[in-house]
């Protein structure tokens, strides 16, 4: 059986706890949260990456304005944070929050979580926030702490569109991640019966709640990281965000928060509105390469002519990677010319499709037309031979004129009309249609063997004439 890593082991065991003490009463008071305070990219809610963050360290400071009272006391809150990656997946942050109201007690709090399983763009993350410890003594005691602290595991997924990224967090959690975050209900207490001895106020359990979270990374100061816009439900409100690059390492960060409630703004109640302000310093990651300790290993050592050796390998090197840089230029041009030559071969053969496709519609067309035409002309044909046995001859050449006007090849309509003029007695019509018939179909042997006997008959006649 394989072990879990030790990072896996101790958020598991916060599962286990949460799981045991969800249904307790917290007799502590809640501490808002302050945006941009805890590990992660988003204003509040937890986030879980598919890779590494590209910073060895995360520090800055925030602000959070609420608006002031009718005293004129201002409403907030400000602290410091810090996070860091301890293993690949596992990740700690600390925070320490102090209200703008004097008397306020600070609060510092640990955050940790830890990635469990990556799929794709997909990734599975657990954690808990909010191991909080606090100058006041109103929250000291063991229970308070359990109780007051966020449980939470989510599924993000990371994807891409055009040259922006988007970034999605959906999950489950307790605490300041639950519905009843900040709420209090009046508990009232009786020594004497029917007769109220004292009233408290006292927080509501700590529930399970769903939080969701989406950033989109914009192609906006691309140099630098990027623009953020950030948009989440942090189980108890909505928040709105952005993160502006100064530069690779400086980010400065805005919000609103808890928008539903923006008409209780300047008041001192739970989850009130907030604007917000901060300033990240994101310390990247810096690892040695081979070629640094190459030069640390020739330090101090030259060559014959007195040049250091440090000085005669970049050199060299410097010149390999030119020459190598050049290369890599003309393969590209020359890929980038085969490229363009096959775009255009494409744009070509995709004309010739369309003008296939055309002539196979047109063709289609005419062969639809063709068809429509001959059915008429048969449908014509058909009466004019059924007036021709009537003896209606004038009826049927109406008929079989009209089965010519559709479709004037017709070597049977031509052999027909024949007849009909033969029968009206116009024996020099019939034989021009007859050669008609015969010019078209010069297999109509019964058209032939009529033009022959005809001809034959002609010439018996001629030849009684002469011998008479």
């Amino acid at each position: 059986m394989n072990k879990l890593k030790l990072p896996k082991l101790l958020t598991l065991s916060f599962v286990v706890l949460a799981l045991a003490s969800t249904n307790l009463m917290a007799q502590g008071s809640w501490q808002p949260s302050l945006s941009y305070s805890r590990p992660g990219t988003m204003i509040n809610v937890p986030t879980t990456s598919l890779y590494s963050y590209p910073y060895l360290l995360r520090v800055g400071l925030t602000s959070q304005y609420e608006g002031s009272t009718v005293a004129g006391q201002t409403l907030g809150k400000y602290g410091l944070f810090l996070e860091t990656d301890v293993t690949r997946t596992f990740r700690a942050g600390l925070s320490a929050v102090q209200g703008f109201k004097p008397g306020e007690a600070l609060q510092i709090a640990l955050h940790v979580q830890d990635r469990l399983v990556t799929y794709g763009e997909t990734a599975v993350g657990i954690g808990v926030s909010d191991i909080t410890f606090s100058s006041s003594s109103s929250t000291s005691t063991l229970s308070q702490q359990v109780q007051n602290l966020s449980y939470y595991i989510e599924l993000s997924r990371e994807s891409g569109f055009s040259e922006n990224s988007v970034k999605t967090f959906l999950g489950l959690g307790t605490g300041r991640y639950s519905s009843n975050f900040g709420k209090t209900a009046l508990d009232t207490q009786y020594v004497t019966p029917g007769v109220i001895d004292t009233i408290t106020t006292v927080a509501l359990s700590n529930t399970v709640g769903i939080f969701l979270g989406v950033m989109v990374n914009t192609n906006i100061l691309t140099e630098r990281g990027g623009l953020d816009i950030m948009m989440e439900w942090d189980g108890a409100g909505v928040n709105l965000g952005m993160r502006v690059p100064i530069s690779s390492e400086y980010k400065v960060n805005f919000a609103l928060s808890n928008l539903q409630n923006l008409p209780a703004f300047g008041d001192d109640a739970n989850n009130p509105p907030g604007i917000s302000i901060g300033l990240d310093y994101l310390l990247p990651r810096v690892r040695s390469t081979d070629k640094d300790k190459r030069r640390l290993s020739v330090e101090g050592v030259v060559t014959e002519e007195g040049l250091p050796m440090r000085t005669v390998i970049d050199s060299s090197w410097h010149k390999a990677q030119e020459q190598h840089i050049i290369s890599l230029r003309d393969s590209l041009r020359m890929s980038h010319t085969e490229l363009d030559h096959l775009n255009r071969m494409v744009d070509q053969l995709e004309q010739r499709n369309k003008v296939l496709e055309d002539s196979v519609a047109a063709l289609h067309l005419a062969r639809h037309v063709s068809d429509a035409r001959i059915n008429q002309a048969l449908k014509h044909l058909s009466r004019s031979l059924r007036l021709f046995y009537n003896e209606d001859y004038d009826g049927a050449l109406i008929e079989i004129n009209q089965a010519l006007e559709f479709n004037p090849n017709l070597a049977l309509a031509y052999a027909r009309r024949g007849s009909i003029y033969y029968k009206l007695n116009d024996l020099e019509r019939a034989t021009i249609n007859w050669n008609l018939a015969l010019k078209i179909d010069p297999t109509y042997d019964e058209v032939r063997n009529i033009l022959r006997a005809l001809n034959e008959n002609r010439l018996r006649k001629t030849l009684s004439i002469k011998n008479g």
